[in-house]
């Protein structure tokens, strides 16, 4: 009997700090779970928390397997990125390879990528170069831009000034303006003489692509279906565009109109853009 009684004693004294602590359930930190009985509630830790900081915010990180998805849509972004600032009729980059990728969980701020990748030049068929950069997408209700942040210490630019300068002056001064359609065509061939408008509306889209970027898209240009010179003005040769944008996620082609100006010392800029009504379209996509 004595004995019955002192297992009793010990079991009510091992449950007693519940009993006498009633408290209303309240939410439990990330890595608790709550277990309630009755007005007692107690809390088993089943992992490890991530660290936190100093305003209290949980701060994961993920290694990437840089073949998947998550990582080519990132390193699409960088693309886009690397062409608004460094792309023109004679230079365009391309992402071939990711070769490392994690994510970093910055609440709020949004999701973060870090990257290390090779780019290459696929205008002037210059050799491939190692980088890396940060790809923020921000969170919210409305659409932002991503945020990228690249290192283009490695990234080799080809010196195309002459030729930059001979284009320049020859459509500067042509008979007629330039205008053509459907770029390439839809046995995906390009006419030599547009190579490099192909090249030039390229770069003009990536400002578009960049801007509607998201982690759940992966956007390429599809086809030039229109180009129209427009007179000169300010010293910068003037372009109408209308481009067939190709989101390979969602698999719809937006068309964009766009009017930009070029000239080798200001680089590539977009005046105007403006989205169109949607088409139905089949055509060629491009890196």
């Amino acid at each position: 009997m004595h004995r019955f009684c002192s297992v009793c004693v010990v079991l009510f004294s091992l449950v007693w700090p519940c009993l006498v602590q009633p408290q209303t359930p309240t939410s439990q930190p990330l890595g608790l779970t709550s277990l309630h009985e009755g007005n007692c509630s107690c809390a088993l830790r089943l992992h490890h928390t991530e660290p936190t900081s100093q305003e209290g915010l949980v701060m994961t990180s993920r290694e990437l397997n840089p073949q998947f998805y998550e990582a080519s849509r990132a390193g699409r972004v960088v693309q886009h990125h690397l062409n608004t600032l460094y792309g023109s009729p004679f230079r365009v980059y391309v992402v071939t390879q990711v070769h490392t990728a994690r994510t970093e969980d910055t609440g709020d701020d949004g999701m973060k990528y870090v990257l290390e990748f090779s780019v290459k030049d696929w205008a002037s068929e210059g050799p491939e170069c190692k980088a890396s950069a940060e790809v923020l997408y921000p969170r919210g209700d409305v659409h932002q831009p991503p945020k990228v942040q690249s290192s283009p210490d490695g990234l080799l630019q080809a010196n195309t000034s002459d030729k930059e300068q001979a284009f320049y002056q020859r459509y500067s001064a042509a008979a007629g303006p330039v205008s053509a359609k459907d770029i390439p065509d839809s046995y995906g061939h390009i006419d030599p003489e547009m190579e490099h408008f192909w090249h030039l509306a390229w770069v003009a889209s990536s400002f578009i692509m960049l801007n509607e970027s998201s982690e759940n898209t992966l956007y390429s240009l599809a086809q030039v279906a229109k180009v129209t010179q427009l007179n000169i003005q300010d010293g910068q040769l003037r372009f109408e565009l209308q481009v067939l944008l190709h989101d390979m996620v969602s698999q719809n082609i937006n068309r964009w109109k766009l009017q930009v100006s070029w000239s080798p010392a200001d680089g590539v800029q977009v005046l105007e853009m403006e989205l169109l009504p949607r088409c139905h379209c089949k055509s060629q996509t491009r890196p």
